[in-house]
């Protein structure tokens, strides 16, 4: 293996797969890159075996082989390379030499056979789609994705197709629910319905600032994703994702508008004398108001109220702030229609534009 390459463009594709590579793994060839060298251009590939992404980028190859280096590492050499010309050269043994004009380094990496089979999976069945309608759709619902990957049914985002031209996305943790849908003008080649884990989706929003669009599909028991020479594989989660409609209230007994901005910054100052467990802030409806009240023993306590459009009866009811504070950063409107029927029931958060983009909030106790 030898090849040259510039360090500036070598180092922005190691940074894409930085993600991917274990940093801990329990088996260390996971936390190698794998790179390919080919006739006129470098294959980078890296794994957790859940999720695999690989590229290709344009070298001067002197030398064809392949070999598995230490991900981090290679990566932090590389990017602190003042946009110089470089070259990595196989020494032996599985060490690599990398040189410039002024300085060079040795790594010991490991065999490329010990490095796992990249999937082969066919990119031809995938579909376009705009790469900000996607990153879009992502933003309004990965808050909702549950940390808890015992739970593995609610541990990604669901993919469903709603219609030959209607896709939506949809997360859920137990205690909160968010779902957003896209109308295509072309027919969607969405096989099926698929759960894509949380860290591949975060992944894939890398990719996105790379083109103005990007292919997106699922393939065997995999999610792919393909923007220009880069392909990601996501092996899809195995678990039937709950019945979201269900908890999504067809109506609600009382209804108000309020400000988003003023809500949100309402919530952030009350919340912090809120529990740092429950965040839990009690929400008083009245005419035309909203008082939010926190109380913490050890801390201390707030009440703060903002003008909102209600005309119903009084009402009292409690939430975790952070729930409501992650919605209203998201949903990108001045104003959003809040629905709550009582303080048991499920309330509903959406944007005042319209029901695209819908939000269910499980009240608590306060």
């Amino acid at each position: 293996m030898k090849f040259k390459i510039n360090s500036n463009v070598f180092a922005e594709k190691l940074n894409l797969v930085q993600g991917i590579s274990e940093k801990r793994a329990t088996m260390p060839i996971l936390s190698h890159v794998l790179l390919n060298v080919e006739a006129g251009k470098i294959r980078i590939s890296a794994t957790d075996l859940e999720t695999t992404m690989s590229l290709y980028c344009d070298a001067e190859v002197e030398k064809e082989s392949s070999l598995a280096i230490p991900s981090r590492k290679l990566f932090e050499i590389v990017k602190e390379l003042p946009n110089v010309e470089m070259e990595l050269e196989d020494i032996g043994n599985n060490w690599v030499e990398i040189k410039t004009s002024a300085a060079s380094f040795k790594i010991a990496g490991l065999s490329a056979e010990d490095f796992p089979a990249i999937p082969e999976v066919s990119t031809t069945d995938l579909f376009s789609i705009d790469s900000n309608t996607l990153e879009n759709m992502i933003s309004k619902t990965i808050f909702s994705v549950s940390p808890d990957e015992l739970r593995r049914n609610l541990s990604g985002i669901f993919f469903e197709k709603t219609g030959d031209k209607a896709l939506r996305l949809i997360a859920t943790d137990g205690h909160r629910l968010s779902y957003i849908d896209y109308e295509s003008e072309n027919n969607l080649g969405l096989s099926k319905n698929v759960l894509v884990p949380k860290k591949a989706v975060s992944e894939l929003r890398k990719l996105l600032r790379f083109s103005d669009s990007i292919l997106i599909g699922a393939e065997a028991n995999f999610f792919v994703s393909k923007v220009e020479d880069t392909v990601l594989y996501s092996r899809l989660i195995d678990a039937d994702f709950p019945d979201y409609r269900q908890v999504t209230p067809d109506s609600t007994k009382h209804k108000f508008k309020v400000s988003t901005s003023h809500l949100l910054s309402a919530l952030k100052r009350v919340s912090i004398f809120s529990s740092e467990k429950t965040k839990s802030v009690k929400v008083v409806l009245g005419s035309n108001e909203l008082v939010l009240i926190s109380v913490s023993p050890e801390v201390g306590e707030a009440k703060e109220s903002i003008i909102i459009e209600y005309s119903g009866d009084p009402f009292e009811i409690g939430f975790n702030s952070r729930y409501i504070m992650d919605v209203l950063e998201a949903t990108g409107e001045a104003v959003a229609i809040f629905g709550v029927s009582d303080e048991l029931s499920p309330a509903v958060i959406m944007p005042e534009s319209g029901d695209h983009y819908i939000n269910v909030i499980m009240p608590m106790r306060v």
